[in-house]
């Protein structure tokens, strides 16, 4: 009996236990979780901790140092007020750029603000473009100040490995010259810096005077297996525009020194400019691959300002002419690699060597596209250090092109 009665007391002290138990288990699962913390940014932030943004470096500008707060509320939006500080001017330029999101697949840029503007950055990126300025005194851009504003609309397209990205916008802004057409100095080099072909190679002079115009364009990139391509097409329509072709005084607001014109050619205060970039590249036979590029510039309507020329001339283009020898509102170029890596042969800190076959063709003009001059070349390299030798075949070159060029560079694709 007195077991009987032991186990019924077991028993309720067992079941009273896990009924708390169980009564207990309920009030913490009905907790909130604290196991985590969602972080969300600051809607207002200064990059790199004080505003910093990537700061460049040219034979124009010097050193451009970029800074000030990014906002970002949410994912739709975001806009960025910068301070440039562009150390051979001794200027400070204000801009606003802003990013809105109404959709998923679109979205719309807008830049309002001073700045100094080029032509030229397809030739290289802004980082080799910098460091080729600042140790060898080669710089491939020529450049134009002015006060812009710009908006575009840009729709993102996908469908099986190619995205397009159609855009419309609109443009308007007020243009001056900028650096010297015979520089007494120039910014800092480790070599080249009195050089008149480098650091002191005069910047064109532009038309000073405002330019309103209407953009359309599409981009496109195309990845199937080893097959990588991307094309770019830009038309600007110049609606409106009052332009002094003879003003050479380079502050915006100074009193126009009326000299020779900017060009031979007046440019028309109406006018259409297409520009189109490609740039392919796939393997052949084992390793071994190809890469084309191409850039063309075309023009309607009459002759462009020259704040509207593109140039060519030099490693990034054609080696056998000086560095941007050649401009005009007609330009043509194409490049095409042909690239055998030895996969055997191993440098050290370097990796394997590789031989590069080139052939070179283009030419630029205003008002008229000149013969093409064709470039064969050579080079060897290994890892982002390379070195090429050129040669011009032609007969009866034209006055700016070289029988041969021999040149030393690097490849950066940070």
């Amino acid at each position: 009996m007195k077991t009987l009665l032991r186990l019924v007391v077991m028993s309720v002290v067992v079941l009273s236990s896990a009924q708390a138990l169980a009564q207990d288990t309920v009030r913490v699962t009905n907790l909130p979780d604290t196991a985590y913390v969602i972080y969300k940014d600051p809607a207002l932030s200064l990059p790199f901790g004080i505003g910093l943004r990537i700061p460049s470096y040219d034979r124009v500008n010097g050193l451009t140092l970029p800074f000030g707060p990014h906002y970002e509320p949410d994912e739709s939006l975001q806009v960025d007020g910068i301070v440039s500080y562009r150390s051979h001017l001794g200027a400070l330029d204000l801009s606003i750029e802003g990013l809105f999101k109404p959709a998923e697949n679109s979205e719309v840029k807008a830049f309002f603000g001073r700045g100094t503007f080029t032509n030229d950055g397809w030739i290289r990126s802004d980082l080799v473009n910098s460091v080729a300025s600042f140790f060898v005194g080669s710089d491939a851009r020529n450049y134009f100040r002015a006060d812009r504003a710009e908006a575009r609309y840009t729709q993102t397209l996908g469908v099986s490995g190619i995205t397009l990205t159609p855009f419309i916008g609109a443009r308007t802004e007020r243009d001056w010259s900028t650096g010297s057409l015979d520089p007494r100095s120039s910014p800092w080099s480790v070599f080249g810096r009195t050089d008149s072909l480098k650091m002191r190679r005069p910047n064109p002079r532009v038309a000073r005077g405002r330019i309103s115009s209407g953009l359309a364009g599409t981009g496109l990139e195309l990845a199937r297996g080893n097959l990588e391509a991307a094309f770019d097409a830009s038309v600007e329509h110049a609606f409106s525009s009052s332009l002094q072709p003879g003003c050479y005084a380079i502050p915006p607001d100074a009193a126009c020194i009326q000299a020779r014109p900017v060009a031979d050619v007046a440019p028309e205060d109406r006018f259409t400019q297409a520009t189109l970039g490609s740039t392919v590249s796939f393997p052949t036979f084992g390793n071994q691959t190809f890469a084309f590029k191409g850039h063309a510039v075309l023009t309607g309507n009459g002759i462009a300002p020259p704040q509207r020329y593109a140039y060519l001339g030099g490693a990034g283009t054609l080696a056998t002419v000086d560095l941007l020898a050649l401009g005009g509102d007609r330009l043509l170029f194409v490049q095409g690699d042909y690239t055998v890596p030895f996969e055997r042969i191993k440098i050290k800190f370097l990796g394997s060597p590789y031989v590069v076959l080139r052939y070179a063709a283009g030419s630029a003009g205003v008002g008229k596209l000149p013969t093409l001059i064709q470039n064969l070349g050579v080079g060897a390299g290994a890892s982002f250090f390379r070195i090429d030798y050129t040669i011009d075949p032609a007969s009866n070159r034209s006055p700016f092109s070289r029988r041969s060029a021999f040149s030393i560079g690097v490849s950066l694709t940070l």
